[in-house]
């Protein structure tokens, strides 16, 4: 990696912090993006080959500026690591509008854009990396709005590996992680409590995605039991919901 230079959305966030130390600790220079000013200077006074930009994501206005800057200082670049994105575990009709319509723009619509916008910069061989959700692959109550973008964003990378054979693009579809993205899907705190003897480590999971980037895996799924019995349960969904109900329903406070 070293040389390499490489954007990173979602850089202030505990996975993406995690991602940024690994990137730059092979020699990679990193492009964060973020909407936390604060966090961002942070990372700059820490970390040396790194370059920062304040973006909401969900500003479709912010996105297209961006995408014009860095179109027009005629930059290019070895990759994009698309790891912004977020949830919550509520009802569906418990969502707001605005709920809706916010998650789908930062998890999938947004993102695409910046993707179009990029693609043109990238080099030959350059990675794609989109960060889904094992909530994509499984009937998710209490959640379906979340699995709904995460679902949309994997099936878009399989899509796009077909249409651009000439770059490397990769899913990494990861269970619970430790970090604190339930703060904001589950205020209870009750499914992050459930979950803790599963969560995933942070820092090696963005291991794991930065060596799958330099041997250009396709796929990242963690953790591995997980990913196995989702693939077993797409054989009888719903006798598997039927017996397993229960478990199905454990994001319902």
């Amino acid at each position: 990696m070293i040389g390499k230079k490489i954007i990173l959305t979602g850089g202030t966030g505990g996975l993406g912090e995690s991602i940024v130390k690994e990137l730059i600790g092979r020699g990679a220079h990193v492009i964060v993006i973020g909407r936390n000013q604060q966090r961002l200077k942070s990372l700059s006074e820490t970390y040396q080959n790194i370059s920062v930009f304040q973006l909401d994501l969900g500003d479709k206005v912010q996105v297209r500026k961006f995408i014009n800057d860095v179109q027009r200082d005629g930059q290019t670049f070895d990759g994009i690591v698309n790891n912004a994105g977020y949830g919550y575990f509520k009802s569906f009709e418990h969502h707001t509008d605005e709920d809706i319509t916010d998650m789908f723009n930062v998890n999938v619509v947004h993102t695409l854009l910046l993707i179009k916008g990029l693609v043109p910069l990238l080099r030959p061989g350059a990675s794609i990396v989109n960060i889904a959700s094992q909530a994509a692959r499984v009937t998710t109550p209490y959640g379906s709005v979340y699995a709904a973008t995460k679902a949309a964003l994997l099936s878009f990378s399989n899509a796009l590996r077909l249409e651009h054979p000439e770059l490397h693009i990769m899913t990494v579809s990861p269970g619970p992680i430790a970090t604190n993205f339930f703060s904001r899907a589950d205020k209870t705190g009750l499914y992050e409590s459930t979950t803790k003897s599963i969560q995933l480590d942070k820092d090696a999971l963005a291991r794991d995605i930065v060596e799958a980037m330099i041997d250009k895996k396709l796929e990242v799924n963690r953790p591995g039991w997980m990913h196995q019995s989702l693939t077993v349960y797409h054989l009888a969904p719903r006798i598997i919901e039927k017996i397993l109900r229960r478990f199905f329903l454990s994001k319902k406070f």
